[in-house]
């Protein structure tokens, strides 16, 4: 398994993994309210590719798994408690951790956070952060297995479902 850096050669390919992932989680338990039509969006996948933010795991010639990174916080994170007070470019905000359903349990998952970790401090960054849907026990579960903290709730309107807005955790990893 080759874990890197998409490019944007890989974009197509990037666009289609999270189409099969977003299909794959409807109407699941761990269905985290990502759509085609929604999010993600081509354009946010785009810029995480073309700002060397995607992170890919590939076999063979498919992606298996993929997660982006960035520093924007989005939603109301800035209000939150944060473990580490560090300004915003010493943080390393992760979206979209997504592995195939027929690839999981293989700790595909594991790697590319490790992935993540390593490219944080090579940037200079002290601090993980991300959030998960309350429903997603799996990725919960995987987060605090990694060490991550929660460090607040929120809501999140999107618009699928019977309940509109879904509730999430926000969590946190200090990088040593």
């Amino acid at each position: 398994m080759d874990i890197r850096i998409a490019t944007l050669r890989d974009l197509a390919d990037v666009l289609a993994f999270y189409h099969q992932v977003s299909d794959a989680m409807i109407g699941t338990h761990d269905d985290c309210c990502w759509r085609r039509d929604g999010h993600p969006s081509p354009e946010f996948l785009e810029s995480l590719v073309r700002d060397e933010g995607m992170i890919v795991a590939i076999e063979g010639d498919h992606i298996v798994a993929a997660v982006g990174v960035d520093h924007d916080l989005g939603h109301d994170y800035g209000a939150l408690a944060w473990l580490a007070d560090v300004s915003p470019d010493e943080v390393c905000v992760v979206h979209l951790l997504a592995t195939l359903p027929q690839e999981r349990g293989r700790g595909i998952a594991h790697k590319l956070l490790q992935a993540c970790y390593d490219l944080a401090r090579e940037r200079g960054m002290r601090s993980v952060r991300l959030d998960a849907t309350a429903n997603n026990s799996q990725a919960i579960a995987l987060y605090e297995g990694e060490g991550f903290q929660t460090v607040g709730t929120g809501y999140q309107f999107t618009g699928v479902g019977e309940d509109p807005n879904t509730k999430f955790y926000v969590m946190e990893l200090l990088l040593v």
